[in-house]
Parts: structure tokens; sequence; C-alpha cells
């Protein structure tokens, strides 16, 4: 039992040590991804430094005084250069918003172009359903034509077959006549 411990045990700790190994080339990999600035370079990231201090840390750029502002740099620098602020944006501001825009205007195409092509499909449904309906028109008009003409056709053979009912009582009547003279 004392060996499956201790290779347990220093199994464990192989992947302890696997795992710092990999923390620590990730951050290398990651520090300097987007560049570096120094402290001294203040001027450099302007936009992106108020942008940060205004939205991550919720701190008004006018109201700091000029100590806190400087640790605030720091501290963005420190982020900067390890590649951890909290959003893209924070790097360039300017490419970011450049980026932002023309996928907003590509969406904006798909969407307009989504909705032209309903409005199409629509048309064709309604000009579909026009078609049908006077389809279902014509159907109701050649069944009612037909039936017009098949209750004409049973009236003129009523009346035919009334016709030679009476014709034939007004011949029977004539030979009755003829054998009473």
């Amino acid at each position: 039992k004392k060996k499956k411990k201790d290779k347990k045990k220093k199994k464990d700790k192989k992947k302890k040590k696997d795992k710092k190994e990999k923390r620590k080339s990730n951050l290398n990999d990651q520090c300097g991804q987007y560049g570096f600035i120094r402290v001294s370079e203040k001027f450099v990231k302007q936009e992106e430094f108020r942008a940060w201090l205004c939205e991550h840390k919720g701190i008004d750029y006018g109201m700091l005084a000029p100590k806190e502002l400087d640790d605030m740099w720091a501290t963005f620098v420190e982020d900067f250069n390890t590649a951890t602020l909290p959003h893209v944006k924070y790097y360039n501001l300017r490419a970011w918003e450049v980026q932002s825009a023309s996928k907003k205007s590509k969406d904006d195409r798909k969407k307009k172009d989504k909705k032209k092509k309903k409005n199409e499909k629509d048309t064709v449904m309604e000009r579909d359903e026009d078609i049908r309906a006077k389809e279902i028109a014509a159907e109701r008009q050649a069944r009612a034509t037909k039936q017009y003409g098949d209750e004409l056709a049973a009236l003129s053979y009523q009346h035919q077959a009334k016709e030679k009912e009476a014709m034939a009582k007004i011949l029977e009547m004539a030979m009755q006549a003829r054998q009473n003279k």
C-alpha cells in the first residue's frame, strides 16, 4: 500500500510541476503580445488609458490627483505589457473602433440582405397564394357551371318527359274520340 501511495504522490507532484511550467510558458507567450510601452510614454496610449480608466476602473480621469494618476498609469502599463488588460480595445482603441464599425456595417448588410430575401420570399409567396386563389375560384366557377348545366339538363329532361306524357294523353284522347265516332 505504501508503494502505491508514494507513486500517487510522485504523480501528483509531477502534474503540479507540469501545470506550473505550462502557466509560466503561457505567460511568457502572452508577454508583449500587443507590444511594449514604458511608464514614460504616457501620451502614446492616452486614449486607451482614459478608456480603461473610465470603463474598467470606473474612475473619471479629471478627478484623479497627479500621484493617483501616475499609479493608475503604472498599473495600466504593467497590464498592457503582460497582455492582461480586460479587453482587446485597450491595446489599440482606434483599430478596435474601425474593426467594430466594419463588423457592424457587415452585420447591417447581412441583416439588410436577409430582410430583402425575406421580402422577396414573401412576394413570391403572395404571388403563389394569388395564383392558387385564382385557380380555386376558377375551379368553383367550373363546378358551378357544370352544376347549372346539369340542373338545366335535368329540367329539360323533366320538361321533355311531361311533354311526352301530355302528347301521349292527347293521342290517347284522339284515339278514343275516333273509336267513339
